[in-house]
């Protein structure tokens, strides 16, 4: 055998043993290949892709942007819901969520979403209860009469905040479904009465009396302490007018505040709200009222009214039973006193008070009617 041929076996015996290589790979890779298992690359088959879905036909799932990852959408997408068909309703619909404050959901007993149309006409008014349930409660108000005019939703809950939010339904709008209110606690609220050089009113009564909506809130009195102050608890938030009286007779102008709803502080603590009351120090002025002989006269209708300002003022008070009538803080200024008795005649006069002034007594004698 001569060099050139041993080449050619030599050539071939190395082409062979490739090709027997090659295939015990792939038989290998046959055999090892998981149930299951994606094929190669180049053997995937391929997959149609799904129909387009126009963005006319899907409306956001949350008002809010708020993205939901973990649902099966992806993370960085809002999830979204199809419309629902309104067309050839004759009423309409109004759904929504209730947001529960964490220092609410001890004091929390009932749920009630109240829909009250605005404007002229019959008040409708529509109460739907809630179920609390798992998770945040969710309402739905059916056949609410389609208006040109607004519909209030609030949120009743006793003893709590509820929140409200106006809405619209017409024929253009049946369906309004991202409706959200929130249900809160009471804040702490203090009155403080100061008189004009800063210094504490004490003994004072203090009434803090809700006026407007919202409705179903509660009345709070309490007296002022050594410092003057006085502070209810768990004032649920509205307007109110704090009034003041001592020993059942006016003490100082009626004035307006509004309550805020409680934020939460550390270690769940509410924050607490203030309004400070000056209240010039007034005169104690006494009447006493006797008849000509000196006797004292009981029961007489003695009325001051405060005439220099423009809202009008009157305390009136009856005579005790040796004739006294005491009033322990008139405000300086001008005062018309009248003193009237079914058994005598009508005693009318002028009282002028300053500042700083000392306590006034006056003797008032009373004629007798002629019969």
């Amino acid at each position: 055998m001569n060099a050139r041929t041993l080449a050619l076996l030599s050539a071939a015996l190395c082409i062979a043993i490739g090709a027997g290589i090659v295939l015990f790979e792939q038989v290998t890779r046959a055999e090892t290949l998981r149930p299951g298992a994606p094929p190669a690359a180049d053997d995937r088959p391929v997959v149609e892709a799904p129909p387009a879905v126009h963005r006319d036909d899907l409306a956001p799932a949350v008002s809010d942007g708020v993205f939901h990852p973990g649902d099966g959408t992806d993370a960085i997408s809002p999830t979204f819901k199809r419309r629902e068909e309104t067309s050839g309703w004759t009423s309409g619909v109004i759904r929504g969520d209730i947001k529960l404050a964490v220092s609410a959901l001890d004091k929390l007993s009932s749920i009630t979403v109240i829909v009250e149309h605005r404007g002229p006409g019959p008040n409708k008014r529509i109460l739907q209860k809630v179920e609390r349930g798992q998770g945040t409660p969710t309402f739905e108000v059916r056949d609410v009469p389609f208006s040109e005019h607004p519909y209030v939703v609030t949120v009743h809950a006793p003893g709590l905040n509820g929140g409200q939010r106006t809405v619209v339904i017409d024929e253009q709008h049946p369906l309004v479904d991202d409706v959200v209110l929130t249900i809160t606690s009471g804040a702490p609220f203090s009155v403080l009465l100061r008189d004009q050089d800063q210094k504490a009113h004490t003994g004072v009564t203090v009434d803090l009396i809700p006026v407007d909506e919202p409705y179903g809130r509660t009345r709070h009195q309490g007296v002022t302490d050594n410092f003057g102050s006085v502070v209810f608890d768990d004032v649920l938030e509205g307007p109110y007018e704090l009034r003041t009286s001592l020993d059942g007779l006016p003490f100082g102008d009626t004035e307006r505040v509004d309550v805020m709803p409680g934020k939460l502080l550390f270690s769940r603590k509410i924050q607490g709200q203030g309004h400070v009351m000056t209240i010039p120090r007034g005169v104690a002025v006494e009447f006493l009222v006797h008849d000509g002989a000196g006797y004292g006269v009981p029961d007489a209708e003695v009325k001051v009214t405060k005439t220099d300002r423009r809202t009008l003022l009157e305390i009136p008070k009856a005579t005790d039973a040796i004739g006294r009538a005491a009033f322990p803080h008139l405000q300086p200024g001008t005062w018309q006193v009248t003193i009237e008795h079914g058994m005598f005649g009508r005693k009318d006069f002028t009282l002028t008070l300053n500042a700083d002034q000392e306590p006034v007594r006056r003797n008032i004698e009373l004629k007798r009617s002629r019969w």
